[in-house]
C-alpha cells in the first residue's frame, strides 16, 4: 500500500459504544414525547455510562481517532444536549411559555458551544480542570431532577421543581460557556495505591445512591456546581489579593 495515501475507515469498538449513547439519547427524546418522562431522565443516565466508556475503550485498546472524537462530540450534542431539554420542556418548561422553550434552546446551544470550545482546546486546556461546566453533568441535573419529580414520597420538591428547572437551564446554560474551573478528576490514578479512607468512602457513596438514586444524584450534581463556583471565586479573590500585595510592596 502506497503510505502517501493514508488508510481510511473507522475504528468499530469505541465508535460501537459511541453510536449506542447517541441511540439512548434519541430514545430519551422519544419517550420524552411519548410523555414517558421517568425512562427519558434514566436513559440519560445510560447515555452517560455509555459516552464514558467509549473513550476508556479507545484508549485501551489504542484506537482513538479525530473521527471518534468528532463522531463523540455530536452524539454528546443530542444526548446531553438536545435530549434533557426536550425532556424538561415537555415536562414542565411549556406552562412558561416562551421563556421555557427559550431557556431550553439556550441550553442546547449553550451545550453546543461548550462542546466546541473543548474540541478547540483539547491539547492546551489542562487536565486537571474543566473550562466551564462539562455537558454531560448539566444533563444529569435536569435528568434527575425530573426523575425525583415525577417519582414519589418527595413533595416538597415536585410543587416547586419547575420553577427550578426553569432556573437550571438558563444557569446550567450559561456555566457550560463560562470561564468556571471545575475538577475533571482526569489525575485521579485509578491503578495507583489510595488510602483506606478513600476506599470506605466510595462504599459509602455507593450505599447512599441506592437509597435514594435520582435525589442523591440530584444532589450531588448540585455541589460539584456548587464547589467549582466557589473555586473559582476563592480564586480570583486570592490573586486579587496577591496584585494588591505586590502593588503595596513596589
Amino acid at each position: 500500500m502506497n503510505p502517501r495515501y493514508p488508510r481510511r475507515g473507522v475504528y468499530v469498538l469505541p465508535n460501537l459504544f459511541t453510536t449506542a449513547s447517541l441511540f439512548a439519547g434519541f430514545y430519551s427524546i422519544v419517550a420524552s414525547i411519548h410523555g414517558h418522562y421517568r425512562t427519558a431522565a434514566i436513559v440519560i443516565f445510560i447515555a452517560m455510562i455509555l459516552d464514558g466508556l467509549d473513550g476508556r475503550v479507545a484508549r485501551m485498546t489504542h484506537t482513538e481517532s479525530a473521527f471518534g472524537a468528532e463522531y463523540d462530540s455530536l452524539a454528546d450534542v443530542i444526548a446531553f444536549g438536545l435530549a434533557p431539554a426536550i425532556l424538561v420542556l415537555l415536562w414542565g418548561l411549556q406552562d412558561f411559555g416562551k421563556f421555557g422553550w427559550l431557556g431550553a434552546f439556550i441550553y442546547t446551544a449553550c451545550g453546543a458551544l461548550r462542546l466546541a470550545r473543548f474540541n478547540t482546546q483539547v491539547h492546551s486546556a489542562s487536565k486537571r480542570y474543566f473550562q466551564g461546566l462539562p455537558i454531560p453533568t448539566s444533563a444529569a441535573v435536569l435528568a434527575s431532577l425530573v426523575w425525583v419529580a415525577v417519582g414519589e414520597g418527595y413533595p416538597w420538591l415536585t410543587h416547586i421543581s419547575e420553577y427550578i428547572a426553569l432556573g437550571l437551564v438558563y444557569v446550567l446554560g450559561l456555566l457550560m460557556v463560562s470561564n468556571v474551573r471545575f475538577r475533571s478528576f482526569k489525575d485521579f490514578d485509578l491503578h495507583g495505591r489510595v488510602p483506606f479512607a478513600l476506599a470506605i468512602i466510595v462504599v459509602l457513596v455507593v450505599a447512599l445512591i441506592a437509597v435514594h438514586p435520582p435525589l442523591v444524584l440530584f444532589f450531588a450534581g448540585i455541589i460539584y456546581v456548587a464547589v467549582g463556583l466557589v473555586l473559582t471565586l476563592w480564586q480570583i479573590r486570592s490573586r486579587r489579593m496577591n496584585r494588591r500585595r505586590g502593588s503595596h510592596s513596589s
